[in-house]
């Protein structure tokens, strides 16, 4: 009888570990994964958008219709958790010979917060104009950054981010902004983080 009952009590002990282990390891792939992008893609017939999230709460919504000469896009994404917040948004539109698209992204978390958000606007040539971004947690810290471009020959593409890690000074990436004119297939690319 004491033999059975020693079996019997190890056994529940190695199910019940098991099971804490896999609770835990899952908590904790997801506490520290939090995250959230966003893009728009928008060109001369054509219209794209996405977005992907991670965490115990994702949602992820996105659009994008190309009708009667006119493009429209938009993207959105939430991630959530223990940790805190992630939300990355991305919109464009384009219609004869203009695009514009926008990129905001917000992270509150525990070890900090992350604010960015860029455009651009573009004409002629083929006025395809994107527009993206990205917002996180990764080993307790935030990150995030909004990026844009444009290929027309009239192209002005910015971007403004600032992070803030919890017990740590603030550091902020200054605005840029382009107003030259851009000829040909280039173009101009805008990462600040």
């Amino acid at each position: 009888m004491t033999h059975s009952i020693t079996i019997t009590t190890v056994a529940r002990t190695v199910f019940a570990s098991l099971a804490l282990a896999a609770v835990l390891s899952i908590s904790a792939s997801t506490a520290s994964a939090q995250s959230a992008g966003s893009w728009v893609d928008i060109g001369k017939g054509f219209a794209g958008a996405g977005g992907s999230a991670n965490g115990p709460i994702s949602i992820v919504k996105s659009r994008s219709s190309s009708k009667n000469g006119m493009q429209f896009g938009h993207g959105f994404a939430l991630g959530a958790g223990p940790n805190g917040l992630a939300i990355s948004n991305s919109i464009g539109a384009g219609a004869g010979p203009g695009g514009v698209a926008h990129n905001m992204n917000l992270n509150i978390g525990r070890g900090g917060t992350h604010f960015s958000h860029g455009g651009v606007t573009s004409t002629g040539g083929n006025r395809r104009v994107i527009s993206g971004g990205q917002t996180g947690i990764q080993n307790g810290r935030v990150y995030g950054g909004s990026q844009s471009t444009g290929f027309g020959q009239n192209t002005n593409a910015w971007s403004n981010s600032h992070t803030r890690q919890w017990g740590q000074p603030t550091y902020q990436t200054f605005p840029v902004t382009n107003g030259s004119i851009n000829t040909g297939s280039n173009h101009r690319v805008f990462n600040h983080r």
